[in-house]
């Protein structure tokens, strides 16, 4: 997995050597919920942000392949009640991860262009908490923590779909973006799956 983030990296170096290159930052910040946990409780959204640096490579007048580099934290938040018994579960995984997508850019006037894009990302867990009230238990996402759901070892590799739209002001770019997981980054003896899902407002400037 290292290899494959710095593969990543140099490609996108390597692509940023050529023309017509431009370079972006953003920060953004949001909620967000899994999808698949246990039934027996209620999932709640948490507050989650995101930094990140990019290229955009213009393929056509309109259509552009946009790979970021981004910090972005996740999770969820889990709660339990039962014959006056409660609990609360708060994960919050932060990834390292490679968004890749390609983009469709409208010219509206002088002043603004709307983009849409989407396309899938791969990401890497490098910290995060996993914090158990019920018992005040708390550890890291990715170590055995005592939890709702028995010693949670979370997986660090996720990968998924990233969809979002993007409004440009000259350099400035206001945006929102979902990004849904497809791999379960719950313990592997889990007897149930957790997906990551997100959603970003984003402000950006292109250099």
């Amino acid at each position: 997995m290292k290899k494959f983030f710095s593969l990543a990296i140099v490609a996108m170096l390597a692509v940023s050597a050529s023309a017509q290159i431009t370079w972006n930052a953003k920060l953004g910040g949001g909620f967000s919920f899994c999808a698949g946990m246990n039934d027996d409780g209620d999932t709640k959204a948490i507050f989650v942000g995101k930094i990140g640096v990019g290229i955009e490579k213009p393929l056509t007048e309109n259509i552009s392949l946009m790979p970021s580099l981004e910090v972005a934290i996740k999770g969820t938040k889990w709660s339990y009640k039962e014959d006056g018994y409660s609990a609360d579960e708060t994960l919050n995984p932060i990834y390292v991860q490679i968004p890749i997508l390609g983009a469709y850019r409208f010219n509206l006037d002088d002043d603004w262009n709307l983009t849409f894009k989407v396309g899938p990302y791969f990401a890497y867990g490098v910290a995060g908490d996993a914090k158990y009230k019920g018992k005040d238990a708390s550890g890291n996402t990715y170590s055995e923590t005592e939890s709702l759901f028995g010693d949670f070892d979370a997986k660090r590799f996720d990968a998924g779909v990233d969809v979002g739209i993007d409004f440009e002001y000259h350099r400035f770019v206001f945006g929102a973006e979902f990004e849904r997981g497809f791999m379960s980054f719950s313990p592997d003896d889990a007897d149930f799956n957790i997906y990551n899902q997100a959603f970003y407002v984003t402000l950006g400037y292109k250099f």
